[in-house]
């Protein structure tokens, strides 16, 4: 299984912790890193500024979801859980997975749209049922659509209705899954047939509201508020970088070759080196006004500097030189089709062949690296 382990570095000064050679930047006595792994971890030169590591997490949600699970275990009502199967990761929250164990789960794959023409169907939906039911959900069903082109709504549309003749429904999801806009396209074709009204809903023990939606006169479709994420590249952002990172249309593969010490550099915002293993091809996906450059020889001073030169965009403003990021280091054992993925910018596809990554993210993103959601193209 991939390895994914943290470059720590001093939260001071920023720069790369060793405990090699104290004559050297970044040393610490190895002692206090292996007994704070998670805590105090300073050079020795800045060990008297005080600053706490905090490592990214996965996205949370909200307590008062738990009145809402409470209320769908008590009702044994279905759950439409939409994911983004471009961001997906961003969008699969472990912690509400398991508050949902035990409950029947349509799996609803947004943004179809947006991802390339070559990538398979059935393989996007089958890696989507494998991740729920990894994560020890009940898959009832599952489908792959696209509001931009309509992809399956129609389908998705007549589901609903099937299943609301049994049981109430609930939409939950995350705030940029697509979920609202779901609802709005089911509600553009909907017909009401019953004496009951569409109302906004306030959810029982909780400040949370959403639509509720009749299906018949004893059931309902219920949209829950989206569940926040602050520790996508997203948030970090400006409005304007937002707008630059956030695809609008199908996102196109693109390809390089990546030997050893060399890196690929996403705007000023994601740098992934290749610190050993074979020459490797790479395909990136990400937004087209994402620039993606190969980078050859020190990641660390050619993203400084081109971030000082305002050279690469887009860029965060905050971030100014490479200690603004974290780093984290993927060890690849498995073979195959492999992904590494920037939560909220995307992802680069491989064979897998036992290389070793470096990832370079403003601090608090999330990284990940998971089989290949796409067919490999660029083989």
């Amino acid at each position: 299984m991939a390895e994914l382990s943290k470059v720590y570095r001093c939260y001071h000064c920023g720069v790369i912790l060793q405990n090699d050679d104290n004559s050297k930047p970044g040393y610490i006595e190895k002692e206090v890193m292996e007994k704070y792994p998670e805590g105090l971890l300073l050079c020795d030169n800045c060990f008297k500024n005080e600053r706490f590591n905090s490592s990214p997490k996965e996205a949370d949600f909200e307590v008062s979801y738990e009145s809402i699970l409470g209320e769908i275990k008590i009702k044994n009502a279905l759950v439409v859980y939409v994911v983004d199967v471009f961001s997906f990761e961003g969008s699969f929250i472990s912690k509400l997975n398991k508050k949902l164990e035990g409950i029947d789960v349509f799996a609803v794959a947004s943004k179809r749209d947006l991802l390339p023409s070559e990538a398979d169907n059935d393989i996007l939906q089958h890696y989507i049922e494998h991740r729920l039911r990894v994560s020890k959900l009940t898959v009832k069903d599952s489908i792959l659509v696209s509001t931009n082109s309509g992809y399956n709504m129609n389908i998705l549309h007549e589901k609903l209705i099937k299943y609301g003749k049994n049981r109430d429904i609930y939409f939950i999801g995350a705030t940029t899954s697509g979920k609202s806009t779901i609802i709005e396209d089911f509600l553009r074709n909907y017909t009401n047939n019953t004496h009951n009204l569409i109302t906004t809903y306030t959810f029982n023990d909780s400040d949370l509201r959403g639509f509720r939606i009749p299906i018949n006169d004893s059931h309902y479709i219920y949209e829950t508020p989206g569940t926040s994420i602050n520790n996508s590249i997203i948030s970090k952002a400006d409005k304007i970088s937002q707008n630059q990172i956030i695809p609008k249309k199908t996102v196109k593969a693109r390809n390089f070759k990546l030997s050893p010490n060399n890196s690929i550099l996403f705007g000023g915002l994601v740098g992934i080196q290749l610190i050993n293993g074979p020459r490797t091809n790479v395909s990136c996906y990400a937004s087209s006004e994402v620039n993606i450059n190969l980078i050859k020889g020190d990641l660390e001073n050619s993203l400084t500097n081109l971030l000082k030169k305002k050279k690469v965009s887009p860029i965060i403003d905050y971030i100014k030189s490479a200690t603004d990021f974290d780093a984290y280091d993927i060890q690849i054992p498995e073979k195959g089709s492999r992904d590494i993925g920037i939560l909220g910018l995307g992802w680069i596809n491989f064979i897998g062949n036992n290389q070793l990554f470096r990832v370079f993210v403003p601090k608090g993103v999330y990284v990940y690296t998971t089989r290949g959601k796409v067919q490999y193209v660029n083989k």
